[in-house]
């Protein structure tokens, strides 16, 4: 099965960043939001990438960005976006409710041979599944903010995912021009697991006073050659994010994975990153 044109529902910094990606690669693309600001907002941003990293730097034409732009269609109603399509990737807030309920329409709605696509970076594919009656089509493609710059995908392969399935989803993620791991469904699987354990440690850190922000990005960046801080990392991801996480992986695992208290606390302020242009740091 080769895959030509892609539904992405929800309209936010991945959804927004995966629509840019596979447009860029020749796909047509039919972008899902709840409403027209938000779409609007979405195809503004996307403009605005493909002109200050590509455009500006002479890594491709007006034109070219004119011609992915113009291949990413906007939409509200869901039922419109999926007809002709091969491939949807769900890109909605981390909430197994959300995306559960979500999976189960379109597995309603959709033809078998279409296959459904999770963008969740740590709830488990099986369960997601587990309302839909056609388990076998189901799989996460876990990509990475943001989405155009990041070189990895990790597949995530259900209990029912079929080997079919995943081979195409990775054929696509190949096509992309990404790395592709794969991995057996667990909560958090290898990436946000990992990272995860990482920047809550980091905040209770920040939290006990350990150390300032800016240090403790600064040690970590130097001391193990990353090019972004635990603390500059959870601005990008989002607080709230971290905290879905966070509550997840402790359910599942223990509670030496509960979220740090200084994320909720950041959480019930507003200050979720840069999306609220505040967090560990200010944004304008």
């Amino acid at each position: 099965m080769e895959i030509k044109r892609v539904c992405i529902i929800g309209a936010g910094i991945m959804g927004s960043g995966i629509a840019q990606l596979v447009s860029t690669h020749g796909y047509a693309v039919n972008l899902v939001d709840l409403s027209d600001d938000i779409l609007k907002n979405a195809k503004n941003s996307i403009e605005k990438n493909l002109e200050r990293h590509y455009v500006a730097r002479d890594k491709m034409t007006k034109d070219q960005a004119g011609l992915i732009l113009n291949s990413i269609h906007t939409m509200i109603e869901i039922e419109e976006a999926i007809k002709d399509v091969d491939l949807i990737i769900e890109a909605v807030f981390e909430d197994m409710e959300l995306k559960t309920n979500l999976m189960a329409k379109l597995d309603s709605l959709c033809e078998k041979n279409i296959i459904l696509a999770s963008n969740t970076s740590s709830l488990s594919i099986s369960d997601m599944a587990s309302q839909s009656k056609n388990q076998e089509r189901i799989v996460g493609i876990h990509f990475f903010n943001p989405a155009p710059v990041m070189k990895l995908i990790e597949l995530i392969k259900g209990k029912n995912t079929s080997d079919e399935t995943l081979q195409i989803a990775k054929d696509f993620s190949k096509k992309l021009d990404k790395r592709v791991v794969i991995v057996k469904d667990s909560p958090g699987f290898v990436t946000s697991r990992l990272i995860y354990t990482m920047c809550n440690e980091a905040i209770k850190m920040k939290e006990e006073g350990l150390a300032s922000t800016e240090d403790i990005d600064v040690a970590c960046k130097m001391a193990f050659n990353f090019p972004m801080g635990p603390l500059e990392l959870s601005d990008l991801v989002g607080l709230d994010v971290y905290q879905h996480i966070g509550e997840y992986l402790a359910m599942e695992f223990g509670k030496k994975y509960k979220p740090s208290p200084l994320i909720d606390k950041m959480v019930e302020r507003n200050y979720l990153g840069r999306k609220t242009n505040k967090g560990f740091y200010e944004y304008n």
